[in-house]
């Protein structure tokens, strides 16, 4: 069982340590600085000891120096002092590393999430995501308090209380000894039945989370479809089954705390009988009983907060394993930040590219296709049919299964994901906006872009019309996810925000699929005025808006089924021609 206890300390500390290297550094440090401030604490009730020894045994008849006494006396006040300074400084550097630690555990898993492949964040839920950093770094937080605050002074506590019962008499050390292991016994008992507990708990904690954060981030949606009731439903499902957890887990730790506080109570009766029978037999002093009784009832204290702090680690596992899950996380799509290539002119060139999601099959079969500089490309299909694929794959969103991407005569992963993205810009269907200005917004592309090259990039994308008109103007707030803006404004305030990095590639992906005509119209002269200037790659599903582009490339089944201009691929009359015609009709193609 010790055996046991030990390997589960070791993991633990292997498993922190592995987060930060800080965390070791400061786990040493507070070895140290904790039986520093262990061996200070001994002193008081040590010199107290002398006190009461050299009392007892005063005899007004015989010559007696008091100043031995008054030695003594100021001793233990002197060591009070001491032990007060000792531990301010031990939890001052205590509380300064440790909020270091969060820091980098949380700009370390914040890095991290960040330079995730997009495929691992389409895969997790955000509020579980969010909750395993939060959650895992404040446990780690937490964790690193329990033990410098209560495992370290509870067992260096115990190993100095032990040396002194011996030294005080061995049959006192040797009681001690014996209860020890017991209680040990029973906490890695209590601990094993808990554990199901723990990491059913941990699950639905996480599922919980997930399931609030969902609601709330799609909350026009709920309210739109009046489901506020069946949200409600659904949080308190997970709610009581995580309730449930709690209690069931409280009650299995109640029942072990019992019989930990059963042996504790014993081992106390115990060592005083002990100590009183010694003392009867003249084999202990008075001042040596009051000393075995002070520390062995810090140390059987210290036993009781050893169980708790134990549990309570215990509680952190999960956590902390979620958090360093995300840690080793592997990255995919490598960057090269060396490589000095940037986009100079946008020729785009995809050479027998093939790509296929985890385990499904794939989503693009040998497909080529070359987009001059400064062109205009739209690429159309049915859905599904590979046309966001090929631009996540451009912007290296996902590495390419087979075949190669070259920009400029250059392989995309010759290009630094600095450069890479410096030189093209997207303006999606779903416009994700920030809770900040109009500005701080279109600026976010280019933080260091002038109040001139907003403006600028506004004009382009015909968004100044409209943002002039806010009392506010540019320094607007659009509300969480640009609620306060339509959604033509939304889709304006994005393309100014690929403007405004002067990009050499431009995609539109669908973005005026779900826009009323007149948005619809501000769009398609947008896309118009930047004809020319750059190359533009367009994925459309209203073939209307792609008439004028100079390639047209039509994808089905993952395949490029027909290249052309929208005239030369109307005379062919195959199949664009046939969902031209279909569009025009009003129907709808899938």
């Amino acid at each position: 069982m010790f055996l046991r206890l030990v390997k589960q300390a070791e993991t633990a500390v292997r498993d922190l340590t592995g987060l930060s290297s800080l965390i070791r550094s400061f786990l040493k440090a507070s070895l140290w600085m904790t039986l520093l401030f262990e061996l200070v604490k001994v002193l008081p009730p040590v010199i107290f000891k002398w006190v009461i020894d050299a009392v007892v045994i005063f005899d007004p008849a015989k010559p007696f120096s008091l100043n031995v006494l008054e030695w003594l006396i100021l001793g233990y006040f002197g060591s009070l002092i001491v032990m007060t300074v000792v531990e301010m400084v031990t939890k001052q550097v205590t509380y300064n590393r440790i909020t270091r630690i969060e820091y980098d555990l949380t700009s370390r898993a914040m890095e991290k999430l960040l330079k995730l492949d997009l495929e691992y964040h389409v895969r997790q839920n955000t509020g579980t995501s969010i909750n395993k950093v939060m959650g895992g770094v404040q446990r780690v937080k937490d964790l690193l308090y329990l033990i410098c605050e209560q495992l370290v002074p509870s067992v260096l506590q115990s190993g100095i209380t032990l040396a002194i019962l011996f030294y005080a008499h061995w049959l006192i050390g040797i009681s001690f000894v014996i209860f020890v292991p017991l209680f040990i016994i029973i906490l890695l008992r209590g601990s094993v039945r808990t554990q199901p507990l723990r990491e059913a708990y941990h699950k639905e904690h996480e599922l919980l989370a997930g399931v609030v954060t969902q609601s709330v981030a799609n909350i026009r949606t709920v309210k739109d479809f009046d489901a506020e009731g069946a949200e409600l439903e659904q949080t308190r499902g997970v709610l009581a089954r995580y309730v449930d957890l709690i209690n069931r887990r409280t009650r299995q730790g109640l029942r072990s705390m019992l019989w930990e506080d059963i042996i504790i109570n014993v081992a106390r009766f115990v060592t005083l009988a002990l100590s009183v029978w010694l003392l009867t037999r003249g084999q202990l002093t008075a001042g040596s009983l009051v000393l075995v009784m002070t520390l062995s009832e810090k140390a059987y204290l210290n036993l009781a907060r050893l169980s708790r702090a134990y549990y309570r680690m215990q509680d952190s596992g999960p956590s902390i394993e979620r958090l360093k899950r995300i840690n080793e996380e592997p990255i995919v799509v490598k960057d090269n930040p060396q490589a000095p290539h940037k986009i100079v002119n946008g020729r785009v060139v995809f050479e027998g590219v093939s790509f296929r999601y985890g385990g499904s099959g794939d989503a693009l079969k040998n497909v080529s296709f070359e987009v001059p500089e400064r062109s205009v490309a739209a690429f159309v299909g049915r859905s599904g049919a590979g046309k966001s694929t090929v631009m996540k794959l451009l912007l290296r969103h996902a590495d390419v299964s087979g075949g190669k991407i070259l920009i400029d005569g250059t392989p995309i992963n010759e290009y630094s994901f600095e450069n890479l993205r410096a030189g093209i810009s997207i303006v999606s269907q779903d416009v994700e906006l920030f809770n900040d200005t109009i500005a701080g917004n279109i600026a976010y592309g280019a933080l260091n872009a002038s109040k001139a090259e907003i403006v600028r990039a506004s004009k382009l994308a015909h968004a100044h019309e409209f943002i002039v008109k806010f009392p506010q103007g540019y320094d607007t707030m659009v509300g969480e996810r640009g609620v306060k803006l339509s959604g033509g404004q939304k889709q304006r305030i994005a393309i100014a925000r690929a403007l405004v990095t002067n990009p050499k590639i431009l995609i539109f992906d669908e973005a005026t699929s779900s826009l009323d005509s007149e948005s619809e119209r501000y769009i398609h002269k947008s896309i118009v005025n930047l004809s020319g200037k750059l190359t533009l790659l367009i994925i459309a599903h209203r073939f209307s808006t792609i008439e004028h582009a100079d390639k047209i490339i039509l994808l089905e089944d993952g395949k490029v089924a027909e290249v052309g201009s929208h005239k030369e691929l109307m005379a062919k009359k195959g199949i664009f021609a046939r969902l031209r015609k279909l569009q025009e009709l009003g129907e709808v193609f899938s």
